[in-house]
């Protein structure tokens, strides 16, 4: 019994050596063999001087103190073993007013070096990071960057909090400028609270395959001025106050492109967020979001997104394009359900829009500014509307000055589906517009606005969206190389209308719309004419929905079909010459 209790008063006596208090300047490697490093006043990497954190290894600050890097910082962990940045007692963290409970976080200095500076954080985690009132004071961010190259790669940060201060409000913050970048990626950054934004960038910026969820205050992500590419991101479950979204972008040109955007909450803005610069939203899921304010200014507005220009800006240098997206199941208590645009160019191409809704107007999406420039063509508008007060029109133009709407796949006519409140001052010809009922995608949500998870459904093109399959046009469309999907965009004579391209067997048959080419009767019980008064002879071929050629032959215009060997039901038919090609449904009632 002696023996047992020496041996274990041995152990407690030497786990009491394994750990190494520091301050001042810092360098060299730190190991598991020193962890925890406990932190008893700001600690510092020189210029010239390099600091190695290895996996596993505790850096915990003892009270309100920061790590400042002019050198090189190399901390990297695994995910097993991360390296881990916390706070030894986080009692009084919530209290804005003390500097109790958290301490102040990691500032990058414009790097200073006789070597090549390989300064990242891979596999780490932050936590417990807080500024206050006084936040320049207190430290800038749980990570600031200033003027240097940084990759984060792997890291988790939660339990941060910068809320109380308006300008300095941030979680990461980074300032760079020429060629130097921030490359951010396959991070976890949730459970944060911030006054505006959990990710701050002004300058370039790569932003891939990271996590971003349940985080409130401030914006999500926020670019300003900057270059930023913000690619495969899931944004989910974010809370936003004043004027921010999850993702806010302000001037300088950016790419926003492959993201789930989708459970947020926002007060004024939409989840996507964009005034000045130009920016290209393309290949997003952006469902589910909502918009509370219904009380909000003509600057505000939009369940998911909203785009704007900035009246201190230069009007012209202001332009969007919204490209191959998903805007689903998203509702805003004021205007515009899945978009509002102010006063700004917008080119509107291929995009879902799918039961969205809007308080007040504009289910689909709304206008207002006598200078905007809207081109929307390609796009399939279904199920969007009022939450209230349901109607026919799912596009509200307040004001507008150029309007071209062609080619979309719509639900009522014109007159119905679009309310003018005022004259545009130049309206294109909106005469190719394609009505119908259904537009049959696969498995579409079929409840108005936030009652529906758009994540569960699939929003294909099935063989049975005809209407939509090759019925847009790629002129002027500014299309992209491939879809919502992946895709390749382009397939046979046109475009498809929407955000995806179908690649099922039926999508191989280009489709072309030819004036007066017709089959009648449709429905028909025996049998079936082709009117082609501008091609004779011609090929004629009958498929199922599932794209498989069922009977191929040559007609000449007028000859009569048989259909007695066909069962009852809904075939394709495709009717094409050597410069022509017509495909259309074809109702078989023969019993």
């Amino acid at each position: 019994m002696k023996i047992f209790t020496l041996s274990i008063a041995l152990l407690l006596l030497n786990s009491a050596y394994l750990q190494t208090n520091v301050s001042g300047a810092v360098s060299g490697v730190w190991t598991m063999a020193g962890s925890p490093y406990n932190v008893i006043g700001n600690i510092g990497i020189n210029g010239n001087q390099s600091l190695e954190i290895q996996s596993g290894v505790q850096v915990v600050f003892q009270g309100f103190y920061g790590l400042a890097v002019t050198g090189e910082l190399k901390a990297q962990g695994t995910q097993a073993n991360p390296v881990v940045f916390k706070m030894q007692d986080t009692t009084g963290w919530y209290n804005d007013l003390s500097p109790i409970g958290g301490w102040r976080g990691i500032r990058f200095n414009s790097f200073s070096g006789n070597f090549v500076d390989s300064t990242n954080l891979t596999h780490c985690l932050i936590k417990d990071v807080k500024h206050g009132v006084n936040a320049p004071a207190n430290g800038f961010a749980s990570v600031y960057i200033y003027y240097r190259n940084l990759t984060i790669d792997h890291c988790e940060f939660t339990h941060n909090q910068s809320r109380a201060n308006q300008s300095n409000g941030k979680i990461i913050d980074a300032n760079m400028q020429g060629s130097q970048k921030l490359f951010m990626k396959n991070c976890n950054i949730h459970d944060n609270n911030v006054r505006v934004s959990v990710v701050y960038v002004y300058g370039i910026a790569d932003i891939e395959n990271n996590e971003m969820h349940h985080n409130i205050g401030g914006s999500t992500f926020f670019s300003i001025f900057g270059y930023s590419n913000f690619f495969n991101n899931d944004i989910h479950h974010n809370s936003h106050n004043y004027d921010m979204a999850a993702v806010r972008i302000d001037g300088g040109v950016s790419l926003v492109k492959n993201n789930t955007i989708h459970h947020n909450t926002s007060d004024r803005m939409g989840a996507i967020m964009c005034t000045m610069g130009k920016t290209t939203i393309e290949s997003n899921l952006i469902c589910n979001n909502n918009t509370l304010n219904g009380s909000c200014g003509i600057t505000d507005g939009g369940g998911g997104l909203h785009l704007a220009h900035n009246n201190s800006g230069v009007w012209d240098s202001t332009e969007y394009i919204v490209r191959n997206n998903v805007i689903a199941n998203n509702h805003s208590a004021f205007y515009g359900g899945g978009l509002y645009i102010y006063d700004c160019k917008v080119k509107l191409m291929n995009n879902h829009f799918i039961n969205n809704s809007a308080q007040l107007g504009g289910g689909a999406f709304y206008n207002i500014g006598a200078s905007s420039q809207i081109q929307a063509k390609n796009n399939l508008f279904y199920g969007n509307d009022n939450a209230t007060n349901h109607t026919t029109s799912q596009i509200q133009i307040l004001t507008c000055n150029v309007f071209n709407f062609d080619k979309n796949w719509i639900q009522e006519p014109m007159a119905n589906f679009i309310i003018f409140n005022t004259p545009v001052t130049s309206l294109g010809d909106t005469t190719h517009n394609h009505l119908g009922i259904n537009p049959n995608l696969v498995n579409p949500s079929t409840q108005l606005g936030l009652n529906d998870n758009a994540l569960l459904f699939d929003f294909n093109l099935s063989t049975s969206s005809i209407d939509c399959i090759n019925k847009g046009d790629s002129v002027g469309a500014f299309l992209s190389a491939t879809d919502y999907l992946g895709n390749a965009r382009f397939v046979g004579s046109s475009v498809d209308i929407g955000a995806f391209e179908n690649n099922d067997p039926i999508s191989s048959l280009a489709s072309k719309e030819v004036d007066d080419v017709g089959i009648y009767p449709n429905p028909c019980e025996i049998g079936f004419k082709v009117r082609t008064p501008d091609f004779t002879p011609y090929q004629l071929a009958i498929y199922n929905l599932n794209g498989a050629l069922l009977s191929s032959q040559t007609c000449q215009n007028n000859d009569f079909i048989s259909t007695s060997n066909f069962v009852d039901g809904i075939y394709l038919i495709e009717i094409s010459s050597n410069f022509n090609r017509y495909l259309e449904k074809l109702i078989i009632k023969n019993h």
